[in-house]
């Protein structure tokens, strides 16, 4: 999400709207100067995707600090989604080097606390991947370039795998553990 929620990307407009007057201005500038101005300014796609990388990252870390504490076959299960939310980490630092921006993501923090059992582990784990749809979703209406969408639909998709099975673990029936139509990683866990 946006640091400043009232406008998005209002900090990126801004310093569009001076890179152009500055370019506009003439007077004995060189036309080098110009584009390495130009070149500083962070397109809003490479803003938006920083943010969806930072909860990326957190969710390998999170996965990361919960599968020890799994038993055998849950923490197999929770290996391979972290396996492949890193692969979502690597092709969005992709999606950012494509847009000719550098990462300025940081992970941000996300605690599991202490859960006293496999089913609280395994619901903070749900939770996790929920917030991380969520995050990209309202990525994906944002993005300006067609590609970082379809990279993000992906992820979402994967992840939507991932709720499924999670839900199974939690006892949900083969029914129970169907997203709904239109998964935003909103709906909570299935109640054991």
């Amino acid at each position: 999400m946006s640091a400043n929620r009232i406008t998005p990307g209002g900090a990126t407009l801004a310093a569009l709207l001076i890179a152009a007057a500055l370019a506009g201005c003439g007077g004995g500038g060189s036309s080098t100067a110009t584009a390495t101005e130009a070149a500083a300014v962070r397109s809003p796609d490479a803003d938006l995707l920083d943010h969806v990388l930072a909860r990326q990252e957190a969710a390998v870390v999170a996965f990361a600090e919960v599968i020890p504490q799994l038993p055998p076959a849950l923490a197999h299960m929770a290996s391979y989604f972290r396996a492949q939310e890193q692969e979502h980490v690597d092709a969005t630092i992709k999606a950012l080097r494509g847009l000719n921006s550098p990462v300025e993501a940081s992970a941000e923090p996300i605690a599991a606390g202490e859960p006293k059992d496999d089913r609280e582990r395994l619901e903070f784990l749900y939770q996790v991947e929920g917030a991380t749809i969520d995050e990209e979703l309202s990525a994906i209406s944002k993005l300006e370039a067609s590609w970082p969408r379809s990279l993000l639909a992906s992820t979402v998709a994967n992840q939507a795998q991932h709720l499924t099975l999670l839900r199974r673990a939690l006892g949900a029936g083969p029914l129970g553990s169907i997203p709904g139509p239109f998964e935003d990683g909103t709906f909570p866990p299935p109640v054991g």
